[in-house]
């Protein structure tokens, strides 16, 4: 609100207004709201790019902090005590067969052909997926024990199996059979 009690009048003002009175009209050109009209597309796509990279960027480097700041720890070795060994054997053929099931799947993805027309939905899941993958790996790579990667790598070999059938049915979210690829494979087989 305007407080007109504190307001004085200043002689020095006066010329200002005067000049400023002075001024000649100037008109806008008459091309000036088609020149806006051009130019508004481009500044449209230059915001959603900015819009996409800021918060991709801070994603990537918060990643980047993330990995640096785990330590990189050897893994802790087999206790010579009577009940530690017998226990960490079947927790690391297991983890070894996960690893080889997990391999053989990313080798799987790896040889799938890139499908053209996806799905908006495939597309979002698949991203959702690997980005589950990614947290996956980074898990495992703070475990310390065989016996705590274990149940990481049964969800990372899930998490792959859901990608493949993901990205082996390009229309698989969305219903429509018709337009799914017909003979990929069968992600169980692997």
């Amino acid at each position: 609100m305007l407080d007109r009690s504190r307001m004085k009048f200043d002689p020095d003002d006066a010329g200002l207004g005067a000049a400023l009175r002075g001024l000649p009209a100037i008109e806008a050109p008459a091309d000036l709201w088609s020149s806006i009209a051009r130019d508004l597309p481009d500044r449209q796509a230059a915001s959603r790019r900015r819009r996409v990279a800021v918060p991709l960027a801070a994603a990537a480097s918060l990643l980047a902090a993330v990995l640096l700041w785990l330590p990189s720890r050897p893994p802790a070795p087999a206790q010579d005590g009577t009940g530690s060994a017998s226990i960490a054997a079947p927790a690391d053929a297991e983890t070894e067969r996960l690893r080889a099931r997990s391999q053989r799947i990313e080798q799987w993805l790896a040889a799938l052909p890139t499908a053209s027309q996806q799905d908006g939905r495939n597309l979002m899941a698949t991203v959702e997926t690997e980005d589950l993958i990614a947290l996956v790996d980074m898990q495992l790579g703070a475990a310390r024990s065989a016996e705590e990667a274990l149940p990481l790598w049964r969800q990372r070999v899930a998490l792959l199996e859901d990608l493949a059938v993901i990205r082996s049915t390009p229309y698989g979210l969305t219903g429509d059979r018709s337009l799914a690829d017909a003979s990929t494979g069968d992600v169980t087989s692997l």
